[in-house]
């Protein structure tokens, strides 16, 4: 069963993003524990990881600064050379979407797709740490716009979605729930991960529905930008282990972050470059998993 859902991902994704838009009451049931769940999935993400190999992902910063590189920098330039071709909102709404930080759920993207997510682990923390400084500045540089982000509230993020699922897989570690979490652990992610897209699919339903012809090409403007992003993080790597890890960190972003933002500072309209961020990340994952799965077939040929 388990593998049967393994390699049916990408079928799981792509309902979960269906049943986003075409069943809300499930979605809005969801949304308040999304959160919660995405703690959940990071715990089975780091449940086997080496903390050894994180400490010497550190040491090899480089190519961690040039993934963040990637992460913050690529999209609002694309977004700059787009700003002609739309309104100043959505321009904006594109800037914010593009600067935010990586999200958490590359981890477990890295881990189910053969990369390294003790790798994804460091890009994702060191991008939420600087996020607060980063991303306002970035939004001035390239909107002339200011927005402020909480310190205090990234920092409850990083506590909730990184460290406490690290110090509790420490303790699962020396526990008898350690063996069975483990072998279990692959295919109840995906399942969290099936309730996570529609938990955020559906609250930014509405924005996507009410704004049909902007978010098409709003959806082609994000979808260049996640590709472009993915090409240069994948072309970082020196194995295919590496490539898919930095793929992953530099394009797939903490969408929920920078609809919360929007909403909150500007409006729906903003909001929607966020919103397609969500849907366009998601749905490059089918593509993902079938490149990831060919080379595992070539490797083993």
């Amino acid at each position: 069963m388990g593998e049967i859902i393994k390699k049916n991902t990408w079928l799981i994704v792509l309902l979960a993003i269906v049943l986003g838009f075409i069943w809300p009451k499930l979605g809005f049931f969801l949304a308040p524990a999304v959160i919660y769940l995405l703690m959940i999935l990071m715990l089975f993400s780091v449940l086997d990881m080496s903390y050894r190999k994180v400490w010497e992902q550190l040491h090899d910063y480089k190519k961690t600064l040039a993934t963040l590189s990637i992460v913050h920098l690529v999209g609002p330039l694309i977004a700059l050379a787009a700003k002609p071709f739309v309104p100043e909102e959505i321009f904006l709404g594109l800037v914010l979407a593009s600067v935010i930080n990586a999200g958490v759920s590359i981890v477990f993207l890295s881990k189910l797709y053969g990369g390294l997510p003790s790798k994804a682990l460091v890009v994702t923390a060191v991008s939420h740490i600087f996020s607060p400084i980063v991303v306002p500045f970035l939004v001035i540089v390239f909107a002339q716009t200011s927005i402020a982000i909480d310190p205090f509230s990234i920092s409850k993020t990083i506590i909730q979605l990184v460290i406490l699922p690290i110090v509790l897989s420490m303790l699962v570690r020396r526990s008898r729930f350690y063996k069975p979490m483990k072998k279990h652990g692959g295919y109840i992610n995906i399942i969290l991960l099936f309730l996570i897209i529609i938990g955020i699919i559906t609250p930014i339903r509405e924005i996507i529905l009410t704004n049909v012809s902007r978010a098409v090409t709003v959806g082609l403007i994000v979808t260049l930008i996640v590709l472009v992003d993915f090409a240069l993080g994948f072309a970082l790597g020196k194995n295919n282990a590496e490539r898919i890890t930095y793929g992953v960190s530099a394009s797939y972003k903490n969408y929920v972050l920078s609809s919360v933002l929007a909403l909150s500072l500007f409006g729906p309209v903003v909001a929607l470059p966020a919103a397609m961020y969500a849907v366009v990340n998601n749905v490059l994952l089918a593509p993902l998993q079938f490149l990831c799965c060919r080379k595992k077939t070539k490797k083993k040929k």
